[in-house]
């Protein structure tokens, strides 16, 4: 299919997900503008008009990626739903995102990396991750509050969370014998039983 001439105008999530995949493939340091023009067939000229960089480009793939289940999530957190509803639910979101999105989900986990290694970038990239985190966090510090869920430390308790939740997208397959609904319960469950109040004469000393 022959590219098309720089005054045709693409949308820009389009080139997203362009971006998004060529960095699932090739990694962002294997992967060139041209490359990524080819999968929206534009000419390279062209993509440099919305995007002066791959530098551009990957924050833009990163941010999108993170702003979308950001929004999600902070919604379910500010509602008036129980704690464990409220993880139930994020973790719902979360899984789905990354099988509806792989290519973006792949690149929020892996090629973040690479903004790490840019200082213009690195603290954007780090506040947007921090935040959903900190969203993760809040909800598992609520039940700990309202007796809903047992003590445990936080921040290692979300940070393995995240670290399941983002696997999902490398290994989930469509048709397989779970759909992403049920492979979000099944992980909520796993970690919400791991919160679960201990008996009285269970607790650990």
């Amino acid at each position: 299919m022959p590219r098309k001439p720089a005054e045709q105008t693409v949308q820009p999530d389009a080139i997203l997900k362009a971006a998004a995949t060529v960095f699932y493939r090739k990694g962002y340091h294997g992967a060139t503008m041209a490359e990524i023009a080819a999968e929206v067939h534009l000419t390279a000229g062209s993509l440099y008009h919305h995007f002066p960089s791959k530098e551009d480009l990957l924050c833009a793939v990163l941010d999108h990626g993170l702003t979308q289940i950001t929004r999600s999530v902070r919604a379910v957190v500010n509602s008036a739903d129980p704690p464990a509803e409220k993880l139930r639910a994020i973790v719902q979101i979360h899984v789905l995102s990354e099988i509806e999105h792989v290519n973006i989900a792949a690149a929020v986990i892996f090629e973040g990396r690479a903004l790490l290694e840019m200082p213009g970038v690195r603290d954007q990239y780090v506040r947007q991750r921090d935040t959903l985190e900190g969203l993760y966090r809040q909800v598992v510090e609520e039940g700990i509050a309202a007796g809903d869920f047992r003590p445990v430390d936080v921040g290692i308790f979300v940070k393995t969370l995240f670290g399941a939740l983002n696997w999902v997208s490398l290994w989930y397959r469509e048709g397989g014998r779970l759909t992403g609904r049920e492979i979000a319960d099944e992980i909520a469950g796993t970690f919400l039983a791991a919160l679960r109040p201990l008996p009285a004469d269970d607790t650990p000393r």
